[in-house]
């Protein structure tokens, strides 16, 4: 008797496991399937991927058709092509933006540019060039940009009619950029003054000469005006009255002094010779 209770005991302990399994499987079944459904799916979307991704490499559809810039001026279109080696019928989803861009800045006249793919076929690059203001005389002549950075040598294509700006040589803006640039962007400041007082002047500016804080400039007909440091604008303000009362008595002058440290208000004139007279000096 003993031995048939076990033998029942035993049984009944294999059911109840039986019945426990059973009943894990009906509590957990649902997430199971959850968990294959999600790999299935990520597997088939993985797998989608990589197929879409092969055919839009090789797909006509993405070749390169047609590319549009805008803010060029003296910078050309077919220069930035050919300096990013860009062409027809490359494929936009290999075309690397950042490298492009990189490419196109070697052009010395610009400045910056975004290039932007424009899906399917089409890239659009917008440009930036550098503004030309003056030319700094260093050794050789280059262009002034207007945040005074002397971005390129002037070549004889340039075809640039702009002030010089002296003072500055090659050796000091090597050896502090930054100080260069600063007294570079002061003699620009200068020049729009000048301009800028005297609209419509036949006296153009020819000349920024900077000798240490003092600034002249030099007018394309030779006449030096001495400014020295200090407020640009007001002393330009009181050239303006001095040129027109010289011009309304007939008299050029040859230095215009508004450089006096001890007496800012004083202004000294040299006047030019007479023409008769610079005339009869050079026959003598």
């Amino acid at each position: 008797m003993a031995f048939g209770r076990s033998k029942n005991r035993r049984r009944q302990d294999t059911a109840q496991r039986n019945e426990a399994v059973k009943s894990v499987v009906r509590s957990q079944g649902p997430g199971v399937v959850k968990v294959v459904a999600l790999t299935l799916v990520t597997g088939l979307l993985v797998w989608g991927g990589v197929e879409l991704r092969r055919w839009a490499l090789v797909s006509p559809r993405f070749e390169l058709a047609a590319v549009s810039f805008s803010g060029l001026q003296r910078a050309s279109r077919v220069e930035l092509l050919r300096l990013a080696a860009l062409t027809k019928g490359q494929n936009l989803w290999t075309l690397e933006v950042g490298a492009l861009e990189r490419a196109m800045l070697q052009h010395p006249w610009v400045k910056k540019v975004e290039v932007t793919r424009r899906f399917p076929n089409r890239v659009s690059v917008e440009v930036s060039e550098h503004v030309p203001e003056a030319l700094a005389v260093m050794g050789e002549l280059y262009v002034l940009d207007e945040e005074g950075e002397p971005f390129k040598r002037v070549t004889p294509g340039d075809g640039l009619d702009l002030p010089l700006v002296t003072g500055v040589d090659r050796e000091g803006y090597v050896t502090d950029p930054a100080v260069a640039r600063q007294r570079f962007q002061a003699a620009l400041e200068v020049a729009r003054a000048y301009a800028k007082e005297s609209p419509g002047k036949p006296e153009r500016l020819s000349e920024v000469r900077m000798d240490g804080r003092d600034v002249t400039l030099v007018a394309a007909s030779g006449q030096e005006v001495r400014l020295g440091e200090g407020n640009s604008e007001v002393k330009l303000q009181r050239l303006g009255r001095v040129r027109r009362e010289l011009g309304a008595r007939g008299l050029a002058a040859e230095i215009i002094h508004l450089d006096n440290r001890a007496r800012p208000g004083w202004v000294a004139v040299k006047l030019s010779s007479p023409v008769s007279e610079r005339n009869g000096s050079a026959r003598q």
